[in-house]
């Protein structure tokens, strides 16, 4: 949302420092301390206090397991499974991903691009022992994943570009990509193909398939994804098997939304 000529009356100052607190909860892995909390928005002690008092009470936030830390509260989750579960292609994909996951016997998962991250929308685990350690609502970088190359491929050369800009880019793997350019080769070969098929290339050991989602005016809007440890697949029916299923249902969530291509 672009800022408006009257952003300071709009503007509420007190829910956005609310709002702050949750996203650095979010963001750290062990519950804060009143203290660190404070600390990391630049507030006095007793400002922060009022804060997280507000929000335990709504029960956004709970005690942290150590004494007088804090840590993300149901309430939080519960909104969070809200907006999952009123995006409409998630009504969509869903008896396709299960049926995709009961035909091929691996997890199935559809993913959206979100800032610089690939955001989970659903996932549909395996039925055997072979699931993944991806679930609905995880997220992972973008630029280091298959499903983030998928997902990007719906971007210009030039939004790809200011996608990387000043984004830091470590490797993972050896597959990593960590420069425009690299990335952008990976990018272009989804381009190209049509799908990504990944060997260990986020973690050494595991595979999954990646096939664009489009929308009615052809825009790569989402990712379906099949993935799981090696000894979950049968690689001898990758090309035969598991990747026209997986862009068959890809196809369909798309004709949903009103695509009409070829792809």
């Amino acid at each position: 949302m672009s800022e408006s000529a009257n952003h300071d009356i709009y503007f509420v100052p007190g829910l956005h420092r609310g709002l702050r607190v949750l996203e650095i909860l979010g963001a750290a892995k062990t519950p804060m301390s009143l203290s660190e909390i404070a600390r990391a928005m630049d507030l006095s002690r007793s400002s922060a206090f009022r804060l997280v008092y507000t929000l335990r009470q709504m029960e956004f936030l709970k005690d942290g397991e150590q004494k007088n830390t804090y840590t993300l509260g149901a309430k939080v989750l519960n909104l969070g499974f809200a907006y999952l579960s009123n995006q409409p292609i998630t009504t969509i994909a869903r008896p396709l991903l299960a049926k995709l996951r009961d035909t091929t016997g691996v997890s199935t998962h559809l993913s959206v691009l979100e800032g610089h991250n690939v955001l989970y929308l659903g996932s549909h685990q395996a039925r055997t022992g072979f699931v993944s350690n991806m679930v609905t609502g995880t997220r992972v970088e973008a630029y280091a994943t298959a499903i983030g190359w998928c997902l990007l491929s719906g971007k210009s050369d030039a939004e790809l570009a200011a996608f990387c800009k000043g984004l830091d880019m470590p490797p993972i793997t050896k597959h990593t990509p960590t420069s425009f350019q690299t990335l952008k080769a990976r990018v272009d070969q989804m381009r190209t193909d049509g799908f990504v098929v990944s060997h260990g290339f986020r973690e050494p050991g595991g595979s999954s398939i990646a096939v664009p989602v489009w929308d009615q005016v052809g825009k790569v809007v989402a990712c379906v994804n099949l993935s799981g440890p090696d000894s979950g697949f049968d690689f001898d029916k990758l090309k035969s098997f598991y990747l026209p299923e997986t862009k068959a249902t890809a196809l369909r969530i798309s004709r949903e939304l009103g695509y009409e291509g070829s792809n």
